[in-house]
């Protein structure tokens, strides 16, 4: 069984970053690649809430939660849209959902060891990234992958932005998506599979039936 937790100790951060490294560089998005040789790192994981997923004490998934930073790219996403619409359009996305008090946090560096990307440990692994962000108040959520990947995404309830289906990205082989989620909403439609995994037994996890 593996359990979803964050990343606390040097040696333990250490790990994450060769691992997110060894995840990249193995794949068609090795061009998202950041920091030094053999380790994945850049200006958002500073202020990223970052989460391991653990066999054991053995690192085999990862994901970080991005809050929006005072930069060019507030969050990583804003690297592939480029100058336009697609970027003014995202800006106003995040801004409103400041200005609404449902300020975004941006799913990022995804990843899962070879061994465990079967579709049933995939949406495991998804099922706590929801109940555990949700425990920690990052309640509302963006995020871009390929379009392979965009069903899978829409089937665990999560929606598409509107005017962000296949846009071309500079980086990567396949079209991006925008998607976005509120977690207590995706908590709620995912509530039996969270229940028979155990997620729904947290005492600060509650959810309305």
């Amino acid at each position: 069984m593996c359990t979803l937790r964050p990343i606390a100790s040097h040696a333990e951060v250490l790990d994450y970053h060769r691992f997110r490294h060894a995840i990249y560089a193995t794949s068609d998005q090795r061009e998202f690649l950041a920091g030094p040789e053999g380790f994945d790192t850049d200006e958002y994981d500073a202020t990223a809430l970052h989460l391991g997923w653990y066999e054991h004490d053995r690192l085999v998934g990862c994901v970080r939660l991005l809050n929006p930073i005072k930069a060019r790219h507030p969050l990583h996403l804003f690297k592939d849209l480029g100058e336009g619409p697609l970027r003014d359009a995202a800006l106003d996305l995040v801004a409103q959902a400041r200005k609404d008090g449902k300020p975004v946090s941006e799913v990022s560096r995804l990843c899962l060891a070879r061994e465990k990307r079967s579709l049933a440990t995939t949406r495991r692994f998804v099922l706590a990234i929801i109940a555990t962000a949700h425990r920690y108040g990052r309640d509302h959520c963006v995020f871009t992958c390929d379009a392979p990947h965009a069903a899978f995404w829409q089937r665990m309830g999560f929606a598409v932005v509107d005017g962000f289906a296949g846009y071309a990205r500079p980086r990567g082989m396949h079209p991006g998506y925008l998607l976005r989620g509120t977690y207590a909403d995706l908590l709620k439609k995912n509530r039996a599979d969270l229940q028979a995994l155990g997620f729904l037994m947290l005492g600060s996890l509650k959810v309305a039936a």
